[in-house]
């Protein structure tokens, strides 16, 4: 032993922290190759280890050097080109820093390797912005639009609260197919550089997300425009992660819309029959809120009401003791909305039709109307029975949080179901308002209960809902059977219009 000490003393390493060992060479191998090799060794040697103090002789220096560079905090490096850049210290075999050619070199060979697998590259972008993709998993909710993007921009901080939240989505799928595709990784990396920027604004971070931006939006574009390439899963999930990117950014305040309706675009174009994995089908779960708000605030109709389209979104029904969102009772809720743009826009288009005042009884209207009815009823009663089952269990946060959220989001729906079924069928209309009554002032006292601190993304519309349906109470009261029927419609058109108009401003 006491040899070793001395010969350890003469090459200088005596009294060090012992370092994973690198290669040793024959003397008669060419010696760039053995510099090449310790180079690639030194890869394997964690910077948390090198940045170790009295690490290294004159370690000082050497250490903050490698600390402030691996640190979470600092804003990321990018080249010219936009692309996120990595700086690890490596050493050499003496235990000292690399420079010049060797630093190069160094390099050259963390690139390479890190082509081998995409874990570590996504974890290198994860660190370097402080955040993952993960964490922004209710970002994905059913819930989120336009309105997610007004109170983002008059309070940024409650993005914090987001944070972490549990949620089945495609971005669990993401981080094991980072560097597999331009467009995917690039609409990640500026994904994860804007949510750096809001949570904690830096003039420079903001510069680096623009950059990325640019980035991202021409590798989604060129991915588009090749007809291989735009069928691909990784295609869509790059333009819904720069829809989320739209999100918060509400300085474009038309491109959310214009990534969602492009997103819509993709999945027609897929067909409902190329949705297979769970990857494929949690893209597809993300995308149906967005478009459903759309089509609402717009007045238009929406192609999810299409059979194949709520097979698909059905079929992803997965049983579970505690609610999640692939349980059954989430499934059937969400799909009530499927048919709610379609509906809301054929009523309204026969009561301000010219034929509107000719027509007999709105039989059609009136039937589907009331299978609408009929379906968010039975879900109440199948929402009680379950809450019953469990009434004796210890509930987890997540059940309870999803059972606000859908209890909410029935509440909501079938309050507008009942004011089309008014519209189409006067002779009910009074009774059916003393219901829509009772349902405005039971989602008013929702908000006074306990809620998760993400329930801002789904009581913003029930409330509006709500204030709606109480503002307008008067005429849906009104008694008008002693008129005409000429009267009697223009009062049901007039009515219909100040409800309808007003409820969409609010969404």
């Amino acid at each position: 032993m006491k040899d070793i000490g001395l010969t350890r003393k003469k090459k200088g390493n005596y009294g060090q922290v012992n370092r994973r060992q690198l290669p040793v060479y024959d003397s008669s191998e060419d010696q760039a190759t053995a510099n090449g090799r310790n180079a690639r060794a030194t890869l394997l040697i964690r910077s948390s280890v090198i940045c170790s103090s009295g690490a290294t002789s004159g370690g000082s220096s050497s250490s903050t050097t490698a600390r402030s560079s691996s640190s979470p905090e600092t804003s990321p490096p990018i080249n010219g080109d936009g692309e996120l850049v990595e700086f690890l210290p490596t050493v050499n075999h003496a235990g000292g820093l690399l420079d010049g050619s060797e630093a190069e070199q160094a390099l050259s060979y963390e690139l390479m390797f890190s082509r081998l697998t995409t874990a570590p590259d996504y974890e290198r972008a994860r660190s370097k912005f402080g955040v993952g993709l993960t964490d922004l998993a209710v970002l994905t909710n059913f819930n989120v639009g336009k309105n997610t993007i007004a109170i983002l921009s008059a309070d940024s901080s409650r993005l914090a609260s987001l944070l972490g939240q549990q949620h089945w989505s495609y971005l669990e799928y993401v981080p094991s197919r980072y560097g597999t595709s331009d467009c995917l990784t690039a609409a990640t990396n500026v994904l994860l550089a804007k949510v750096q920027t809001v949570l904690a604004p830096k003039d420079e971070c903001a510069e680096i997300c623009n950059r990325l931006y640019g980035k991202a939006l021409r590798a989604l574009q060129h991915a588009i425009s090749d007809e291989s390439l735009a069928m691909e899963a990784d295609v869509l999930c790059a333009t819904q992660l720069l829809s989320l990117h739209e999100l918060l950014d509400p300085s474009r305040d038309t491109a959310w819309a214009h990534h969602v309706h492009g997103s819509a675009r993709l999945v027609k174009h897929r067909s409902a029959s190329r949705f297979e994995t769970d990857f494929e089908k949690a893209l597809f779960a993300a995308h149906v809120g967005a478009i459903i708000s759309e089509a609402l605030v717009n007045n238009t109709e929406c192609y999810l009401d299409q059979p194949e389209w709520t097979e698909l979104y059905a079929s992803m029904t997965q049983e579970s003791h505690f609610l999640t969102d692939r349980s059954a009772l989430s499934i059937q809720v969400r799909l009530a909305f499927f048919i709610l743009p379609g509906l809301w826009h054929d009523v309204g288009e026969c009561v301000n039709s010219a034929e509107y005042f000719s027509c007999g009884p709105l039989t059609l209207l009136e039937s589907r109307c009331r299978k609408a009815h009929r379906k968010l009823l039975d879900w109440l009663e199948d929402y009680k029975a379950h809450c019953v089952r469990l009434s004796f269990a210890q509930l987890p946060p997540s059940e309870l949080a999803l059972r606000r959220e859908l209890f909410g989001s029935a509440l909501e729906c079938l309050a507008i179901v009942k004011r089309l079924l008014a519209t189409v069928c006067d002779t009910e209309r009074r009774s059916l308002e003393v219901e829509t009554q009772a349902l405005a002032h039971l989602v008013l006292d929702l908000q006074k209960q306990p809620a998760p601190k993400h329930s801002w993304l789904f009581s913003g519309h029930e409330v509006g809902v709500a204030y709606t349906m109480l503002l307008t109470k008067s005429q849906w009261e009104e008694n008008v059977s002693r008129g005409e029927s000429d009267s009697h419609k223009m009062a049901s058109r007039t009515r219909y219009n100040t409800w309808s108009n007003t409820l969409r401003m609010t969404g």
